[in-house]
């Protein structure tokens, strides 16, 4: 389930992407909301201890708000209030932390983007 989910974020993403501004646009809407729905779900994977917490992620709602507003925006409460839906997951869980986690997920996945394009390495 959880490739499934991930890819069709992707292709959804890259679809809209492509259409809009060709096959760099594909890359980079298809790369961010994937990034961002994978932050969101370790987010809250870490702050459930709970490995089936995809149900619980509205993919399409990560995409809208990464599209409009890049990666940053899965660290925004809002956001993470409309993407979570708190009956599917299967155990109690903060959203503070959830946010928290996302914020750090986000910069980790930023450096190490940064790392890759520049860097001979740390």
């Amino acid at each position: 389930m959880t490739m499934i989910g991930a890819y069709t974020i992707g292709k959804k993403a890259v679809t809209f992407g492509y259409k809009r501004y060709g096959v760099p646009g594909a890359v980079a809407s298809g790369g961010a909301a994937l990034a961002g729905y994978l932050v969101v779900r370790r987010a809250l994977q870490s702050s459930t201890n709970d490995g089936s917490v995809d149900s619980a992620i509205d993919a399409g709602e990560i995409q809208s708000a990464v599209e409009e507003k890049g990666l940053g925006a899965v660290t925004d409460k809002g956001t993470l209030d409309r993407a979570i839906n708190e009956d599917e997951v299967g155990s109690p869980f903060d959203m503070g932390d959830v946010q928290s986690s996302a914020a750090d997920e986000t910069d980790e996945f930023a450096e190490g983007a940064g790392e890759g394009d520049s860097s001979a390495g740390n």
